[in-house]
């Protein structure tokens, strides 16, 4: 097995394990960093609309423009913003909630599925760029400490917890319908 080269000095943890996993997680992204910001880039899309698209794919349906700002810590009027854009170039949609006409739905349209797949798949083909570059010994290695990445990741980091993820309504309300009515706490826009 070759030597593993140090990691970037910003995870220099006290934690050594957290210093490794974090230099990994880093030198992975990095490896797409490029074609990522290309397709951004080519879709003249800010940080808050490509979050917002991820919230979207993430929560698997429609969501609330109140969920996504709370989802995403932005204001009202900066969520509205970047969903305008987003709906301008096709890539969400917007339908007015059937319980309560005031509440608007946004989804991702097929394009704006489209994209987060493109995106998807530029950080997956950076990564079989490494792979295809292992021996068989260093794959076998690599495919045991992913397999077990995967699974502690499941059991410590469950899909609720994720920052893309919207919020769960509580039980016996749709989310939607009252919460629109309430006014949210000051927020900042997130630029790119």
């Amino acid at each position: 097995m070759r030597t593993i080269a140090p990691m970037h000095p910003a995870f220099d943890a006290s934690d050594p394990l957290t210093g490794k996993l974090a230099g990994a997680m880093l030198l992975l992204m990095k490896g797409s960093q490029h074609e990522v910001m290309k397709i951004t880039a080519e879709l003249d899309l800010s940080f808050s609309q490509l979050r917002i698209l991820f919230m979207l794919e993430h929560a698997g349906r429609d969501l609330a423009v109140n969920e996504i700002a709370d989802g995403l810590s932005l204001s009202m009027a900066a969520t509205g913003r970047a969903i305008d854009a987003l709906h301008r170039t096709g890539l969400v949609s917007r339908t007015e909630d059937q319980a309560d006409r005031r509440v608007k739905r946004i989804a991702l349209t097929d394009e704006g599925t489209a994209t987060t797949e493109r995106i998807a798949t530029a950080r997956v083909a950076a990564v079989q760029a490494i792979v295809d570059r292992l021996d068989a010994e260093e794959r076998a290695e690599l495919e045991i400490a992913a397999t077990t990445l995967s699974a502690l990741v499941a059991n410590h980091l469950p899909a609720a917890q994720t920052p893309c993820a919207a919020p769960t309504p509580p039980a016996g309300n749709s989310g939607d319908a009252g919460a629109a009515e309430q006014p949210a706490p000051a927020r900042t826009e997130q630029t790119a």
